[in-house]
């Protein structure tokens, strides 16, 4: 009886040291931490961006269009660069106030009929050309001139600005700037126009400030936020009579996939060592 007990023991212990062992692996496969964690997750996000659509380049910016308050530009370029299936009918509330307004069953179907085969082209042309341009009207959208870099930092283009938003709030759409950081600074070296709108960004800030021509491609479309991920191609420093004062496009020096924030700051060699180590 006693051999049987101290067997049965003895298998347990086994089971108990296997089982240790697989969890062991299990830990030594998982996600690294740390700068390889942060290296990891940069690569991946490389790697899901390259798979995105990618704008043409050598596409005339005359081919962009305009786009402008209204709820239908919005709503198409984003049914556009979407995976859903178009929802007609909130199509419809947002682009007809006839739509919206009438409580007649019969006479939102007729109108809906009718607006259907405006709808499906709207989409159509959005899908096979996913270009636009919007302009920044604000009178702060530059900061002082940097006579370092020869240029204007964009403030619109900012880490921490607010997102632009198409159409109204019910049935509009938000862009997300994905590359901000390659055209966060305009460089301006021709000496007379940088001194022209440094005027305008400060003495004439309120009659006739710098304002932005912004051209972009719709890439993809945020699901859970009804935004439109764009990448901008071109930007454009003008006054309001539409002069192009300054013109740059993105800086490919710049990453255009933020950096991942570091988890601490490795004094020297040592402990950068220890950290991708894990010890």
């Amino acid at each position: 009886m006693r051999n049987s007990t101290l067997l049965l023991m003895l298998a347990v212990a086994l089971a108990l040291s296997a089982c240790k062992k697989d969890d062991d692996a299990t830990n030594n496969t998982a996600t690294p931490s740390g700068l390889l964690g942060q290296a990891a997750d940069k690569a991946k996000a490389e790697g899901a961006a390259a798979a995105l659509p990618q704008p043409d380049a050598s596409k005339p910016l005359s081919s962009y269009r305009k786009l402008g308050d209204n709820n239908a530009d919005a709503m198409f370029l984003y049914q556009a660069v979407s995976s859903l299936p178009p929802d007609y009918e909130k199509l419809a509330n947002g682009i007809s106030k006839e739509f919206r307004d009438t409580s007649d069953s019969f006479r939102k179907q007729e109108l809906l009929v009718a607006l259907k085969p405006q709808m499906e082209q709207q989409i159509a042309q959005a899908k096979a050309s996913p270009y636009g341009y919007i302009t920044l009207k604000y009178n702060n959208n530059l900061e002082a001139y940097d006579f370092q870099r020869k240029g204007f930092p964009v403030f619109s283009f900012g880490e921490n600005t607010q997102k632009e938003h198409l159409g109204d709030y019910s049935f509009g759409k938000t862009l997300n700037w994905v590359n901000r950081g390659q055209v966060a600074f305009a460089p301006v070296g021709d000496e007379a126009a940088a001194r022209l709108i440094e005027r305008m960004r400060t003495k004439d800030r309120y009659d006739n400030p710098p304002l932005l021509n912004v051209y972009f491609f719709a890439q993809s479309a945020n699901l859970n936020s009804d935004e439109i991920n764009a990448v901008v191609t071109r930007v454009q420093i003008i006054d309001k009579s539409g002069r192009v004062l300054a013109e740059y496009g993105p800086d490919g020096s710049v990453s255009a996939t933020p950096e991942a924030a570091p988890e601490s700051a490795p004094a020297d060699a040592a402990s950068i060592a220890a950290d991708m180590l894990g010890g």
